[in-house]
């Protein structure tokens, strides 16, 4: 985890800890020249072939998390146009997707825009 968030607090201790990951894939895998990179272990969380995408990908499932939970407790949870949600069948329940999404949406340009400067 502290790799993760860019801090590396014992150098000689990471080291200790990949000789002794070393020994145990040696062990395990009855291989002279076992190496860990074929373990697929990373020091963090990015793939190091795609940072961008993996960053992107991590953003896009924030961002769609934050909506699911807006959707859930948003105050215009019921639109007054399509009644009540128990009854809603399932086109008028898309539509409520759609406009809680627009209003999420909405929501984040406004907040985006009242703190501009908080943004570069």
């Amino acid at each position: 985890m502290h790799v993760a968030d860019g801090l590396l607090p014992d150098p000689a201790g990471l080291r200790e800890q990949l000789e002794n990951l070393e020994d145990a894939l040696t062990e395990y895998t009855d291989d002279e020249e076992a190496d860990p990179e074929d373990t697929g272990l990373r020091l963090t969380p990015l793939d190091p072939r795609r940072p961008a995408r993996d960053l992107l990908e991590d953003l896009l499932t924030g961002i769609h998390g934050c909506w699911l939970l807006h959707s859930e407790y948003d105050e215009l949870d019921t639109d007054e146009d399509l009644g009540d949600a128990q009854d809603w069948d399932d086109e008028q329940a898309e539509e409520h997707q759609r406009r809680s999404r627009d209003r999420f949406a909405q929501l984040v340009r406004d907040t985006a825009a009242a703190n501009r400067d908080r943004l570069v």
